[in-house]
């Protein structure tokens, strides 16, 4: 009887626990104090961004990556820097909303398997990623991508591995990339492609440049050894960084 009561008690505390986090969690999200840039504030008070990208930056996690996309997309249009927006790594397409949503006028490659990483990339990476296997990502399909962005005419798939998925795009010229390709041999592949076809001032975003991607810090480190630009790190909770190319 006495075991009985001290297990309710315990029970009773742990819900009473959930519950106060719970409603702190709450309160923030709809009372909280959220602290935004002043630019991004003053286009949200003066109408200018769509209801559907303050509903997609509320539920974004990554703030500083959020604001990033949006900042560097901002400044291609008023510098008026030509070219499509492309995605390396496109996954469940979180990222691609985003960026679509921001500038639903640009042409938007988005390069993925949609099955996962292959086993050819795997076996040469090293540290975190060694230990993955060609499951890791596979929870994903084009169609449920496509479903999820819903985006316009300017959405274009372009399914398979890279870069012989870009084939037919040797002259396409990009503004923008977002590459998050995990691995060495795709960032590799990648910034090779990408580079030379950026518009000057045009600004590549690679993502997870921190200890637990050995393979991207490989390629990113040998491949701006030889280019005039330096990555610009961004402070964002996986550590990405740019390569805006001069003008």
């Amino acid at each position: 009887m006495k075991g009985s009561i001290i297990y309710l008690i315990t029970q009773l505390l742990f819900i009473v626990v959930i519950l106060v986090f719970l409603i702190r969690y709450l309160w923030g999200m709809f009372f909280g104090k959220s602290y935004y840039p002043a630019a991004w504030e003053e286009n949200a008070n003066s109408g200018f961004i769509p209801p559907l990208l303050v509903k997609l930056e509320k539920k974004y996690p990554d703030k500083v990556r959020f604001f990033s996309f949006w900042f560097q997309i901002e400044r291609l249009k008023k510098e008026h820097i030509p070219g499509s927006f492309a995605e390396l790594g496109v996954y469940k397409g979180v990222t691609a909303k985003i960026i679509h949503t921001i500038d639903p006028t640009r042409k938007f490659y988005l390069f993925d398997t949609f099955e996962g990483f292959t086993n050819m990339d795997l076996r040469t990476e090293i540290g975190e990623a060694a230990t993955y296997t060609s499951e890791h990502f596979s929870d994903t399909n084009v169609e449920k991508v496509k479903r999820y962005i819903s985006g316009n005419q300017n959405i274009i798939f372009r399914q398979g591995y890279f870069p012989d998925s870009a084939a037919g795009l040797e002259n396409e010229t990009y503004a923008l990339v977002s590459m998050d390709a995990d691995l060495y041999n795709p960032t590799k592949k990648g910034l090779e492609y990408f580079y030379p076809r950026l518009s000057p001032g045009g600004v590549i975003i690679i993502h997870d440049y921190n200890y637990k991607w050995e393979g991207i810090l490989k390629a990113v480190d040998e491949f701006v050894e030889q280019i005039p630009e330096s990555l610009v790190p961004v402070a964002d909770i996986e550590s990405s960084v740019m390569i805006v190319k001069s003008k």
